[in-house]
């Protein structure tokens, strides 16, 4: 792979071009026309830098103007290609992100020009003079900006609007425990044998979420957009949307067109899903995760699950470390509650007592979570048993919080049934006009 990031540089200028305003965030990075690999966007930012410095309008006009007063329009492929960078951007609220990346890959090619000087001159050489090279360089890595990122100066931090509270799951004894809920800025894994009802766990934290006012995200490695919908429609769907239907194979319970119509109407713009068109790697994920977070204040994501992510990385485990990783610093920086399912390794089926390292894949995974659940069936009854394995919220670790499923209403419920009656609003509500 080459030092340079073609669509990063794209999405700078095409970012500008959409917001003019963008273009300041260059000075918390130190970033310049120089830094761009590809040389005519180097001519374009500059044109850009020259209207702002002139405090003039940038947009695709003013710039095909002086562009073209210059010379330069066709050097930089015309008006067609100015057009066309604006397309090709998922956000502009990425720039600083793609400005640091830009900036890194031109710090790095610096760095490797410089190199390759020294060693040609490196036999002439003197030890000043490698003192001095080596001055350079750190003064090169310095400059970039990024050093800054590293740190903050702790006066400034403010309590006042911190983002406190969480996601009530639904289930009063699983939110007592964890401290009212899944914190924001927390990463969760839910892990457990095939079967054990974690699909279903989920949908009902999801439909909560929903029901309270929360945005949410729902990823799977394994089912189609309908088998993921009908599931968590049945989950949500009060009895007057459940019917009773007959196939070859006997009577089974299904929600009622009409059910379906209200739930999908009451989950748009709420309730979103990964493409299946996309691959499911931690750029794009991290992509799809910041947008929407930005964009579409979600605040609960649900991942299901960690084998079925493709990321980067020379092995397996790796990989999942990156991806895990990645969830957790998202879930810190834009105060989401971020819940990956991961299967339990085969050696939990002989453990008689449950701990966090259960979960298959890399050791390092239970680490970085704030809550480990296990979801568990252990008698033919239909009751789950959901064990906290970790808290790092509350470090209450209580275990075997009992269950109980219904088959017809595809939930789960506690003792009191609130779960299992629980409305989660999704039918419109009429109010009676006045006659006064």
């Amino acid at each position: 792979m080459g030092l340079y990031y073609i669509e990063a540089e794209q999405n700078i200028l095409g970012s500008i071009l959409l917001d003019p305003s963008m273009i300041t965030y260059s000075n918390d990075v130190n970033f310049c026309a120089d830094d761009f690999f590809v040389p005519k966007h180097a001519i374009i930012y500059k044109f850009m830098k020259k209207l702002s410095d002139a405090n003039q309008a940038i947009d695709p006009i003013t710039l095909t103007s002086e562009l073209e007063k210059a010379g330069m329009l066709e050097k930089v492929g015309g008006t067609a290609y100015l057009s066309s960078i604006t397309t090709i951007i998922a956000s502009p609220d990425n720039i600083l992100y793609h400005m640091k990346i830009v900036k890194d890959f031109a710090v790095k090619r610096n760095i490797r020009d410089s190199l390759s000087q020294m060693l040609k001159n490196i036999q002439t050489m003197d030890s000043k003079e490698m003192i001095k090279f080596s001055d350079d360089l750190k003064s090169t890595l310095l400059d970039t900006g990024n050093v800054e990122d590293l740190f903050v100066d702790a006066s400034t931090i403010s309590f006042e609007n911190q983002n406190t509270g969480g996601i009530q799951t639904g289930f009063t004894v699983i939110d007592a425990s964890t401290g009212g809920g899944l914190n924001f800025g927390t990463l969760s894994i839910l892990t457990g044998n095939p079967g054990s009802g974690k699909s279903t766990f989920l949908n009902q934290i999801l439909a909560n979420a929903i029901s309270l006012g929360f945005n949410a995200f729902l990823y799977s490695g394994e089912l189609t957009y309908q088998m993921m919908l009908e599931w968590f429609c049945k989950t949500v769907a009060n009895p007057e949307h459940l019917g009773i239907y007959t196939n070859n194979f006997g009577k089974y319970v299904k929600v009622t067109n009409d059910g379906f119509g209200l739930i999908q109407n009451w989950i748009k713009n709420k309730l979103f899903i990964y493409s299946k068109e996309a691959r499911a790697d931690e750029i794009n994920l991290t992509n799809v995760i910041e947008y929407l977070a930005i964009r579409k204040n979600v605040k609960l994501f649900v991942l299901d699950n960690l084998m079925t992510l493709e990321c980067s990385g020379s092995d397996k485990y790796e990989k999942q470390i990156i991806a895990v990783k990645a969830l957790k610093n998202l879930a810190k920086k834009y105060a989401l509650v971020v819940i990956l399912v991961a299967h339990s390794n085969k050696s939990s089926l002989l453990n008689r007592e449950s701990h966090v390292f259960e979960i298959s894949g890399a050791s390092e995974i239970p680490n970085l979570a704030d809550y480990v659940f296990k979801a568990s069936r252990e008698t033919d009854k239909p009751i789950t048993n959901i064990n906290i394995l970790k808290n790092r919220i509350t470090g209450m670790i209580p275990q075997k919080l009992a269950l109980s499923f219904d088959n017809k209403r595809k939930r789960f419920f506690t003792k009191g049934e609130h779960e299992l009656k629980r409305d989660y609003g999704y039918t419109p509500t009429w109010e009676q006009s006045s006659f006064c």
